[in-house]
């Protein structure tokens, strides 16, 4: 059998063996090198013709420019739709002070996505081939990297609402250049691929050949090593999930029962649905004991402008919120702060609209009648200071202690709304108003949330 017939029924075997779905609109990657300009034909041989998507990334000048007419005259010859596109990769590289192939890896998925939103596909073929795995590997491996790391690079991962496929990843990279030279296919050379100064390239050119006269078998060990990864990631990652959907609320004492391994994926799933972020190994260790020893109510700073809280027996990631300052005087009727999640009615009691008819529209309805004298002298609403006191029961507390006494949950207590008058602090709704401030009892302030 030809080399060509070789290359495709090895790529169709491994698809089928590894669930690999190839079903239009398809989006492919199409940088004009060897690895993606097979990509395309073997997927045409399979009988799918993807959309090419080619990103410039304005690092090689002419040589950039001269990849991506190669690869738009390619893409005529085929018949196949091609989509290009010009990322400025050294100036958002400098802009989020990251390295240049992070910065171009962030700008290429990007706008692979774009393109696959704009022709409705919601798979992504990439042309990784089995080299690319293992310099995956020991790159990951160089860093510290856990389970999925060192998992690599994998046939089928579901990206950011997106499958990503990798139907090469069966083949090396000394099969696709002998695919392409017995159909005479050209193709084209990244020279910055010659460049070991990235740390990719010296992994392939220094590394991998000394791991080769090492033991002549190490590609295989290495891409068994990583299948294992994988497959153990995937059991931390179903124990994990299995977890977090049984326990809604997570608590300290089930959180400490899990094996460290699920336990740290727990926390990494959970704070990327908050954050969108990954989780460092530091964190993760920082996390873990603050969840074991922290008092309730605390709350613990973390990148992203995440906060880890732990109240009510239970933790959570959330948004970082800030205090907000705001101070509004109550008028006659009906005061509504819908930014504040509250309204709030001033009448005289007699004609107070009916409890009833308000707890049929809000979630929490609190009525203080107090004296005509205060209403009088001014009312006002503001959120809470940290030096808030009010007498009641014949003893001062603080504002801030009863909130706790309340289980109110810290993320609220900063601009939790405070009642006050002249004199200081008012009423706490719906919890207690300060002695003596009934007076004659004409008139209610009537405190509904809406939104809480």
């Amino acid at each position: 059998m030809p080399r060509t017939a070789d290359l495709v029924a090895k790529v169709r075997e491994y698809i089928a063996a590894k669930g690999i779905g190839l079903k239009e609109p398809l989006v492919a990657g199409l940088s004009g090198g060897a690895d993606s300009v097979c990509l395309l034909l073997v997927l045409q041989k399979l009988g799918v013709t993807p959309v090419c998507v080619h990103i410039n990334h304005m690092i090689r000048g002419k040589e950039a420019d001269r990849d991506e007419e190669f690869c738009r005259s390619l893409c005529e010859k085929l018949g196949v739709k091609f989509v290009s596109y010009k990322c400025n990769v050294p100036e958002y590289a400098k802009e989020k002070g990251i390295g240049t192939e992070e910065a171009a890896r962030e700008m290429r998925w990007a706008r692979f996505y774009e393109a696959a939103r704009r022709c409705g596909a919601k798979t992504i073929a990439v042309a990784h081939n089995r080299t690319d795995r293992l310099e995956t590997f020991l790159f990951n491996s160089s860093r510290g990297a856990g389970l999925r790391g060192l998992g690599s690079i994998l046939p089928v991962r579901e990206k950011d609402g997106f499958t990503v496929i990798r139907p090469l990843l069966c083949a090396d990279k000394q099969e696709i250049t002998a695919y392409l030279d017995s159909i005479g296919q050209p193709y084209v050379h990244d020279s910055t691929n010659d460049d070991t100064d990235y740390t990719r390239n010296y992994i392939r050119k220094e590394l991998l050949p000394r791991f080769g006269r090492v033991n002549p078998a190490f590609a295989s060990n290495m891409e068994r090593s990583a299948d294992a990864a994988a497959e153990a990631d995937e059991f931390v990652e179903s124990c994990a999930l299995d977890y977090i959907s049984s326990h809604e609320r997570p608590d300290p004492v089930s959180f400490s029962s899990l094996h460290a391994c699920v336990a740290s994926r727990v926390l990494s799933i959970l704070y990327n649905r908050q954050s969108g972020s990954e989780l460092s190994f530091a964190h993760v260790g920082i996390i873990t004991e603050f969840i074991k020893t922290a008092e309730n109510g605390k709350r613990l700073n973390l990148p992203s402008g995440t906060d880890l809280i732990i109240e009510n027996g239970v933790f959570r990631f959330a948004a970082r919120t800030y205090n907000r300052e705001y101070r509004y005087v109550l008028t006659p009727g009906l005061n509504r702060f819908a930014d504040l999640g509250f309204d709030v009615y001033v009448e005289a009691a007699d004609d107070a609209v009916s409890l009833c008819e308000l707890k049929n529209i809000y979630k929490l309805v609190k009525r203080f009648i107090i004296s005509s004298d205060i209403i009088k002298d001014g009312v006002y609403v503001r959120n809470r200071a940290g030096s808030d006191r009010l007498v009641y029961g014949g003893m001062t507390h603080t504002v801030k202690k009863l909130l706790s006494e309340k289980k109110v949950p810290s993320s609220r207590r900063g601009d939790y709304p405070v009642f006050c008058d002249k004199r200081g602090v008012l009423c706490i709704m719906p919890f207690v108003s300060r002695d003596g401030c009934r007076g004659d009892e004409k008139y209610s302030i009537t405190y509904c949330e809406n939104s809480f």
